[in-house]
């Protein structure tokens, strides 16, 4: 039977609970009422001027930031679990 050590619970909870807060992120994110909307514009064909749209986000900050949880926690979880492979396989 394999041991966990202190420092492998620490890293499964870790990436337990930044794949957790990255999913609540996205989820929050998506469903949260957007900043812009997308819809129909016109425009002068014979105007100079560039259409250059302002303040129009399309993604959330904390959409973002939940996809970036859910990488780092999956990068985390790939590491922990080939290290254990890793072990196992030396013994």
């Amino acid at each position: 039977m394999v041991q966990r050590s202190g420092k492998d619970i620490v890293a499964w909870v870790v990436a337990g609970v930044l794949l957790l807060v990255g999913v609540v992120a996205i989820v929050i994110g998506m469903t949260s009422q957007p900043f812009g909307s997308l819809g129909w514009f016109a425009y002068q064909p014979l105007a100079d001027v560039a259409f250059a749209p302002g303040d129009v986000v399309f993604v959330s900050r904390t959409t973002i930031i939940g996809f970036a949880a859910l990488s780092l926690g999956l990068i985390t979880l790939a590491f922990v679990a080939g290290r254990r492979l890793a072990r196992r396989s030396s013994d």
